[in-house]
């Protein structure tokens, strides 16, 4: 279970650390990538997709395919 996890803080970092280079490149602040929903409306602007895009996170299943387009 210690191994488990390991792993699992591993993967969060690795998934904070793109985002928050990603947000650097994009011109917005890279502390933005630990703050809930925040980042999520930050995805919304690099994307260029109208902020109430981030309502739909929120909906089962939707949140899928919105979240592969915003990506």
């Amino acid at each position: 279970m210690f191994i488990v996890g390991l792993l699992y803080i591993a993967i969060i970092v690795v998934v904070i650390a793109g985002l928050w280079k990603m947000f650097e490149k994009a011109g917005h602040p890279g502390w933005a990538a630990i703050v809930p929903f925040y980042n999520i409306y930050i995805l919304t602007v690099i994307a260029e997709k109208p902020p109430w895009w981030m309502v739909l996170f929120f909906i089962p299943i939707v949140n899928i395919v919105i979240s592969i387009m915003i990506w």
